[in-house]
């Protein structure tokens, strides 16, 4: 059965092109359109869809907001990124980010067609993966210079927090009764989040002076000697 496939992105003639050049595949998948996030969000309300595929910047609703709002009402649903991004670190993201693929803009129209029809079957071999990262996410956020307000909720501990970006880098964060850079990176170290994402920052001045990759890294080795030690509690627990 074809299976409807939403398109998002604010450059209509684009929309146009990949509409008609993808007629060819007509077997395989139909195809959606919608100019940004809002439209998508009323198309993803009317339509039973298989597959959206998004850019991130756009008017009105981003693909940020896009993305956030899919992972919470239609986890089910694979997305995949239109970014402007060639650097190596997207293909370790993609599957982090609540995303399951990423295409490089400008791409061959072949080139999206082989990625869809490839994420359609993974799906129905029940291959997508949709754990959200923290980390990941908010790597995203700096790479494409957003200016928001992500609010994070930890599935696992019900901790809640804040991190404020401007142009992409990292003002402040905000997590219990801690703030700036040890909040970042507890917040950081959060393998499983629900998150919200308000487009703009009220923080004005910045409180986390440290380079944002490097909390990052220094987040990693966090999560990984946690998970280190609760490798070897459980050893323990087996031994005994």
């Amino acid at each position: 059965m074809t299976k409807n496939i939403l398109i998002v992105d604010d450059e209509k003639d684009m929309l146009v092109s990949l509409k008609e050049g993808f007629e060819t595949y007509g077997e395989i998948f139909s195809v959606l359109l919608a100019e940004d996030g809002e439209k998508a969000v009323d198309k993803l309300k009317e339509n039973v869809i298989s597959l959206v595929v998004t850019d991130l910047r756009m008017p009105r609703m981003d693909g940020f907001s896009l993305l956030v709002h899919i992972m919470t009402h239609y986890p089910d649903i694979p997305v995949i990124i239109m970014t402007a991004y060639s650097r190596p670190v997207m293909e370790r993201m993609a599957m982090k980010i609540g995303a399951v693929e990423y295409i490089e803009k400008p791409f061959r129209m072949d080139d999206l067609a082989q990625k869809i029809i490839s994420t359609l079957e993974k799906e129905s071999d029940g291959g997508i993966f949709t754990s959200v990262s923290s980390g990941m996410f908010t790597q995203l956020i700096e790479m494409e210079q957003k200016t928001c307000t992500v609010r994070l909720v930890n599935r696992s501990s019900d901790q809640r927090g804040v991190l404020f970006f401007r142009e992409g880098e990292l003002l402040d964060a905000r997590v219990n009764n801690v703030q700036g850079e040890p909040a970042a990176l507890e917040i950081l170290t959060w393998d499983d989040v629900v998150l919200s994402i308000q487009d703009k920052c009220s923080q004005k001045e910045k409180k986390i002076e440290a380079d944002f990759q490097d909390i990052l890294i220094e987040a990693m080795r966090l999560r990984n000697k946690t998970g280190q030690t609760q490798n070897a509690a459980m050893a323990q627990q087996k031994d005994q």
